[in-house]
């Protein structure tokens, strides 16, 4: 028998994510050595314009590209205290409550961040401090980064009333 629904679109979609979520540590990688370079120039009396700014851009997306991975991986955080004293059922009505949750916080944001970044990007926010440094691709990736969290999030969900269907029929 072939794969459902949710298996075929978990495993793209995990792909896709591992991916973004290299790249935010790539990302991560460009801005330690951008900090590195910056550190050794203040020894030397010479520095790079702009660069708190440029490293603010980097943090950004650093962070916002892996949403989706760690949310897939459900490394949020669990509520143990809560969890442990719950039925079956109960159990499975609060990760419910929480993947809703979580959707609607997701959703809010990425439409916000969406159009905040769409903006940015017509007008090449930027920011003259002795080097051009460009706004939008921080906005940009952060509207991705919660674009992918909304998508994972929808993925759980369905992952969750998959399994319970298939409980209810056993």
């Amino acid at each position: 028998m072939g794969k459902s629904f949710y298996a075929s679109a978990n495993a793209v979609f995990l792909r896709v994510s591992r991916y973004l979520a290299v790249s935010g540590f790539i990302v991560l990688a460009m801005m330690a050595i951008w900090i590195l370079i910056d550190v050794c120039s203040g020894i030397f009396s010479w520095g790079l314009p702009g660069m708190v700014d440029w490293v603010e851009v980097l943090n950004v997306i650093c962070i916002a590209l892996p949403l989706s991975y760690v949310t897939l991986q459900g490394r949020h955080i669990g509520m143990t205290l809560i969890h442990e004293h719950l039925s079956g059922r109960g159990k499975h009505v609060l990760e419910l409550a929480v993947l809703v949750g979580m959707f609607l916080y997701s959703a809010l944001l990425a439409w916000r961040v969406s159009i905040e970044a769409w903006y940015s990007l017509k007008m090449w926010e930027r920011n003259d401090v002795g080097m051009i440094v460009y706004w939008f691709p921080a906005k940009i990736g952060i509207a991705f980064g919660f674009i992918m969290m909304t998508l994972a999030v929808m993925i759980q969900f369905m992952g969750a009333v998959s399994k319970k269907r298939e409980e209810n029929r056993d």
